[in-house]
């Protein structure tokens, strides 16, 4: 049966895709937050071929798939209509995000739909500001005014265009964010601020109602749709469900709209405006201090996703100033990550990196610069501190100068066009400068190795992961502390052997080891569980029960995925008081999950055992 199929029975099982309130995954099991649990046909579930077992924990509901849960959570957020690329989101208790790291979900959330249209009006508003800044054309000619209609709609009207996606992201309905839109962008308002002859409409005539043109705005629509998904809960909460298709939605959007308007718009208003100061300060004090300061920060930003908080200033300017010139800046940034990439593509010892580098190189032409942060520059840090000081020196450049565009554009090579008119010069010797210094400053940094003792170090190493396919005869205590039979652990799954036969430690201290050499497979994105592909046996350590809810807190990792590690190396480090006061059992869990494959596993300790000392031992079939 295929995994779509697998998925449906496991929906229909669970009481339906209506009883389903949010749904995530850990590194094994899917995992269900439902309206009503008394819907959930367990028996039927445990029947079914792909399942290891179920459990309930904290309101939750798990179906233990084992660790190739990724594909049937792709496959159940595609059934859902949930965003795919919120796994661990979905599982994070939104309350425990700090405020930087939320806004920075909302941002990248809400833009990315977005980005496509704001991009394609962008770059004709763009040209069309250019050819105007150069006297080609003028803004007064019937041609110009049609032309600019398509540039200047998606603009105009870029609210409506928020309120979709960011509904999407804060799962609401996407017609009522739309009609808050609507609310904001209604004429009355937008006429009554460019007039600029009233302050504040006067609601009951004693309530007043700010008065501001919210065409173009940002922050306040997305301000507006996350009051409206709360309200929208709440309201449908509470209104019996014979009247909720008439009611609920009504009451909704007479709150939310009055909401927005008194309260989340205007202020929406006032932080975008705030935002756009702060740069603008920045720019004025000093312009080549400005592209000092946004050079260098540019590429760290992307490498930890914090770029996208300057979308909403850029729009900002746009909006209020007719121009903008951080985007010239991001597009310099991303030339310095092209630059010094190509570098490691000429310096690059094997045939794969260099086609890492090859193809990260075009992509970032094209405007996508994570393959080659994620994929090269990570690996290669000196050409990452040559991209750094690139990007600083260039945004310096074209700060100096006033580079500026006039409409939104992807940072790509297709943007150039954009550039044209009285800056355009200034742009491309800043383009150019910054490719020379990213490139020749990487080429000088990257040194391959000098002699052959390090070459053959590098093919022992190679030796040293084939070795990991000879398999271990025993495994080794991922931890110290008093051993826990497998049928006393403190968790079904577990204790019931549905991941496999297992057995668990009491830790006395955080550490956490490898039990034998071998290569890391799986970590998971909390930290809180590793698998090990140690010859033929596979292994999964699992740290605590139900840790998955920490969301990585008190969890650091000391290794990566694909890494190699030796029987008694640390892999994480785990704070054993934080374990114990989110109120979980702190057993560190040492399973084999294919079992199947053997004749014999047992444990080969009891009592108090150290990290390091036989724990279990395996015999092949």
């Amino acid at each position: 049966m295929e995994i779509k199929e697998r998925i449906k029975q496991i929906l229909q099982y669970v009481g339906g895709k209506e009883n389903v309130k949010n749904a995530w995954h850990c590194i094994t099991r899917l995992r269900f937050e439902l309206k009503d649990k008394e819907k959930i046909d367990v028996e039927a579930i445990k029947k079914m071929d792909c399942v290891l077992g179920t459990a309930f924990a904290k309101e939750q509901f798990q179906i233990v798939i084992g660790v190739g849960v990724e594909k049937y959570y792709e496959e159940l957020v595609e059934q859902l209509g949930i965003d795919a690329n919120a796994p661990v989101e979905a599982a994070l208790d939104e309350k425990k995000k700090d405020f930087v790291t939320w806004f920075m979900d909302v941002v990248s959330g809400i833009f990315g739909p977005v980005v496509p249209a704001i991009a394609g009006a962008g770059m004709i508003k763009g040209l069309m500001g250019g050819l105007v800044a150069l006297g080609v054309i003028t803004n007064t000619t019937d041609t110009y005014k049609v032309i600019d209609m398509l540039a200047s709609g998606v603009f105009n009207f870029l609210p409506f265009f928020l309120a979709v996606s960011a509904a999407k992201k804060f799962r609401t309905s996407e017609y009522l964010a739309v009609a808050i839109a609507a609310i904001i962008m209604y004429p009355t308002m937008i006429e009554a601020a460019q007039a600029g002859e009233i302050s504040a409409f006067m609601l009951f005539g004693m309530i007043p109602v700010p008065v501001f043109n919210y065409s173009s705005s940002v922050i306040p629509i997305i301000f507006g749709v996350w009051g409206l998904s709360y309200i929208h809960k709440w309201v449908d909460k509470i209104i019996p469900s014979a009247a909720k298709t008439v009611v609920v939605p009504t009451i909704t959007l007479f709150i939310a709209g009055l909401f927005t308007l008194l309260v989340v718009g205007p202020v929406g208003i006032y932080c975008g405006k705030g935002l756009a100061w702060i740069i603008g300060s920045l720019f004025s004090v000093s312009p080549t201090l400005a592209g000092i300061v946004m050079g260098a920060i540019r590429p760290i930003s992307i490498l930890v996703g914090m770029h996208h908080a300057m979308t909403p200033v850029a729009l900002e300017n746009f909006s209020t100033l007719g121009y903008d010139q951080l985007m010239p800046m991001m597009f310099i940034a991303n030339l310095a990550i092209v630059g010094a990439v190509a570098a490691c593509y000429f310096k690059a010892d094997t045939q794969r990196e260099k086609q890492i580098a090859g193809s990260s190189v075009i992509s970032g032409i094209l405007g996508i610069t994570e393959p080659a942060l994620f994929g090269v520059l990570t690996k290669y840090k000196k050409a990452f501190i040559a991209a750094t000081v690139a990007s600083t020196v260039g945004s310096a450049f074209i700060g100096t100068f006033g580079v500026r565009l006039f409409g939104y554009i992807t940072s790509s090579i297709f943007s150039i066009p954009a550039y044209i008119g009285p800056w355009f010069g200034y742009a491309a010797i800043g383009w150019v400068m910054t490719l020379a210094i990213s490139f020749g400053l990487a080429y000088v940094l990257i040194r391959k190795p000098e002699d052959e003792k390090e070459e053959k170090s590098q093919v022992r190493k190679e030796a040293d992961v084939q070795d990991e396919q000879k398999s271990p005869s025993e495994l080794s205590a991922p931890a110290a502390g008093k051993v826990i039979p497998m049928q006393e652990i403190q968790d079904p799954v577990f204790s019931e052997g549905a991941l496999g036969e297992c057995i668990g430690v009491d830790p006395v201290d955080g550490k956490i080891v490898a039990p034998a050499d071998g290569k890391i497979m799986h970590l998971a994105d909390t930290l809180h569980a590793v698998g090990i592909q140690a010859g033929s046996v596979e292994i999964l350590i699992h740290v605590g029960i139900d840790t998955v809810d920490m969301n990585g807190e008190g969890f650091q990792s000391k290794v990566k995925e694909g890494q190699s590690v030796q029987r008694g190396q640390e892999l994480l480090h785990v704070d054993l008081q934080k374990i114990k006061e989110a109120g979980h059992p702190a057993t560190v869990i040492m399973i084999v999950t294919n079992t199947e494959d053997f004749q014999i596993i047992e444990p080969a300790a009891h009592g108090n055992i150290k990290a390091g000392e036989p724990l279990m031992k395996v015999k092949m079939g």
